[in-house]
């Protein structure tokens, strides 16, 4: 079974190596803050006491850190060249798109099989390796770690470029914060109007099915009104006044409605309601 370094055990490099245990992977751990390896090598984890030796020890090292600066710091500084020719090497912390080029050519340089590995999911879904993953970076590194990742996701989409993993991962975050935010917002008018709660989030969450549903019309740009931007604007007006009546602030949500407001008077009213995010995305590449 391969041997797998986890470099960084935090919540979520944690989670990975207590999976990869449990499946019977001979895993071996470092961490900047030592006291964070003792649980995994009560679990059966080896520790190592510097990156460099736990990279000359294993078949793949998964990085699993905080942010770019360090990942400069360890793993363009410590991983990348203690790393022999041929071996895999796994980042999966969350970094901009320029420091995964950055790592990728470092690695390229060392005829390393490097990958890109942003993951979208929770500590839960880390422990039961049913993350979604977006591999970024050659064909033959991809099919190094095939096997190795199908034991972290459940979902692997292969995206061919460093950068473009990254700016996956930021996209589906971002959608997360204002879908976060949005929801405080609603949630916060619906407890002023006196709405059960339970009803109030089974709305919402229903509303994000919808959402949902759009897929096919957005691949195929298709603006055909289903629910039309006017409609949509007609009741995102209603509820400003709604909201207003309660004293509930929304910025969130008055951002979009400017937005509308704005596409509208642009002729986009009778067209279906994704049409305004289709314009803002701008023009098809020919």
């Amino acid at each position: 079974m391969m041997r797998v370094g986890v470099v960084g055990v935090g919540k979520m490099g944690s989670a990975i190596a207590r999976n990869l245990l449990d499946r019977g992977y001979r895993v071996c751990v470092w961490n900047r803050s030592p006291g964070a390896i003792d649980p995994l090598a009560a679990a059966g984890a080896v520790p190592f006491e510097d990156v460099e030796s736990l990279v000359a020890g294993v078949d793949a090292t998964i990085a699993m850190l905080w942010d770019d600066g360090v990942a400069r710091e360890i793993s363009l500084g410590r991983i990348i060249p203690a790393a022999r020719k041929g071996q895999l090497v796994i980042e999966s912390s969350t970094l901009s798109p320029q420091m995964y080029e950055t790592l990728a050519e470092a690695a390229a340089a060392r005829s390393l099989d490097f990958l890109a590995c942003p993951v979208v999911g929770s500590v839960d879904s880390a422990r039961a390796g049913t993350l979604t993953i977006f591999p970024g970076g050659t064909d033959q590194a991809f099919e190094h770690a095939r096997e190795l990742l199908s034991a972290l996701g459940s979902t692997l989409t292969f995206t061919g470029s460093p950068a473009a993993s990254g700016h996956l991962k930021l996209a589906s975050n971002s959608v997360l914060g204002v879908i976060a935010d949005s929801i405080g917002e609603e949630l916060d008018a619906m407890r002023r109007a006196g709405v059960d709660r339970a009803l109030a989030i089974d709305a919402l969450v229903h509303a994000f099915e919808r959402a949902g549903g759009k897929r096919q019309q957005l691949l195929d740009r298709d603006t055909q009104a289903r629910f039309s931007a006017s409609a949509l604007l007609k009741d995102l007006r209603l509820a400003q006044a709604a909201r207003q009546s309660l004293q509930a602030d929304a910025p969130v949500m008055e951002c979009v409605l400017a937005e509308f407001e704005r596409a509208v008077q642009q002729g986009l009213g009778d067209e279906d309601y994704i049409a305004v995010g289709l314009a803002l995305e701008g023009p098809s590449p020919r």
